[in-house]
């Protein structure tokens, strides 16, 4: 394009089309004013709120134009910085075609007269007020919640805590913000909730920790807390949501439990080793044989080892390889009985159904069995199938076996006493290479729990 000049006044008309281009092509609004405040110039964006064509509004008194009267803010803004000449910024509130916008206006000092440029925001407002009033009814539901709960920043400071956690904490909200909740932790716990908190931070994961807090008149409040990482809508990570429960309670409760538990364990151990003294004492004063002392003993003593294993576990059942490594302990001499079978557990009455069994089986493979003799051995296997466990009990290398009169006791054990306990008698089989003792006894969980 050839640059040519406009002979009236002197102007390149080349770079008059760039300039009116480069207005008219601005997102902002823009539009000026000479000292009688008569407009000058407009751009598209300014017709587009104002709703005239530029060539119609030119010339125009800015107080003539509709949603600009004289007495409106935007007017008032022109004013002043007309009087000062200096640039000034204001957000303002206009109602034009009888359409409310908010507008970020700057207006400056140009050519003895002013212009103005501005930002329609007034759907970023609308964005922020429907913001705050979604955070509103959020901290109002949290406050009203009864479990403590928070939110964080990216960088681990709480933004906000609700009214359960102030509660719990025993200290105003305001103050536990930021890193103030920090003034309440226990000393003890402050490293160990800090790695947490920084590992979560970290890796943008969940976490959870038991911390002791302080209140400020010195009680001491035990809290579960849990957080998950929140993100906005284009995955960037904005910190951690948490909650807390009090579990002061409950870990008091648990720990006069376990009182309780070892209290009632030891008593009972002392119990059997009293039973066990008596019961000794007295066979000697009837001129008992030995044989038949040491049979009450070893009976009592099998008693004994199933009841060590449930104490350890606090009565919650057992592991049935502790049960049957524990109570042949005594036995197993150079390794004579072999142990084999998966992790099963049982419940606290089959365990001690079981330690009892396991015993009289060991005791007479002692007098009588494989382990009477050196090179005997003892296979002691299971499996599980279903909710079932099946035991199996196999000598070999001892002496010639056959079967006992069914009076004893052990008949009774292996028959009546475990249908009972375990639902259904062992199965005895004395084979000419050794006594074979099939046990079926009832399991606890799923076998993927044990894997």
């Amino acid at each position: 394009m050839s640059l040519t000049t406009d002979p009236a006044t002197g102007v390149a008309v080349q770079a008059q089309e760039r300039a009116r281009e480069i207005v008219d092509g601005l997102g902002e609004g823009f539009l000026s004013v000479d000292a009688d405040w008569r407009l000058t110039d407009c751009n598209a964006a300014a017709e587009q709120l104002l709703g005239c064509a530029r060539e119609d509004i030119l010339g125009l008194k800015l107080w003539g134009i509709a949603g600009l009267p004289s007495d409106s803010a935007f007017a008032e803004l022109a004013r002043r910085v007309a009087g000062r000449r200096a640039a000034e910024e204001a957000e303002l509130g206009l109602r034009v075609r009888g359409r409310s916008r908010v507008l970020s206006v700057r207006a400056f000092p140009l050519a003895g007269g002013v212009g103005v440029v501005w930002r329609d925001i007034t759907q970023v407002r609308a964005a922020e007020r429907r913001m705050a009033l979604s955070e509103a009814r959020y901290h109002e539901i949290a406050d009203e919640t009864p479990a403590a709960a928070w939110l964080s920043r990216a960088d681990g400071k709480l933004e906000f805590v609700n009214q359960a956690m102030a509660d719990a904490l025993g200290r105003p909200a305001r103050e536990l913000l930021g890193e103030g909740w920090m003034e309440a932790l226990d000393p003890e716990d402050r490293a160990g909730l800090l790695l947490t908190r920084t590992h979560a931070r970290a890796t943008q994961s969940a976490a959870s920790y038991e911390a002791r807090f302080r209140r400020p008149d010195g009680e001491v409040r035990i809290l579960q807390l849990y957080w998950r990482p929140r993100f906005d809508r284009s995955g960037a990570f904005r910190g951690h949501v948490g909650s807390g429960a009090d579990v002061t309670e409950v870990r008091a409760a648990e720990k006069r439990h376990r009182t309780l538990i070892n209290e009632l364990n030891h008593r009972v151990k002392n119990t059997l080793a009293t039973v066990q003294s008596l019961v000794s004492q007295t066979l000697r004063e009837h001129g008992v044989a030995r044989e038949v002392e040491a049979a009450v003993s070893e009976r009592l003593i099998g008693l004994a080892t199933g009841h060590d294993v449930l104490t350890r576990e606090n009565w919650r059942g057992a592991e049935l390889s502790e049960i049957t490594k524990e109570t042949t302990r005594a036995y197993n001499h150079g390794g004579c009985i072999a142990l084999t079978g998966p992790k099963v557990r049982i419940s606290p009455r089959t365990a001690i159904a079981l330690s009892m069994a396991l015993n009289e089986l060991a005791t007479n493979a002692v007098k009588y069995g494989a382990l009477s003799r050196p090179d005997g051995r003892v296979q002691l296997t299971w499996e599980r199938t279903g909710a079932t466990a099946t035991l199996e009990w196999r000598e070999s290398g001892g002496p010639p076996v056959s079967e006992p009169p069914r009076t004893g006791f052990g008949a009774r054990l292996f028959g009546k006493v475990l249908a009972g306990e375990l639902g259904e008698p062992a199965e005895l089989t004395y084979a000419p290479e050794g006594l074979v003792c099939r046990i079926r006894a009832p399991v606890d969980g799923p076998p993927e729990a044990e894997a």
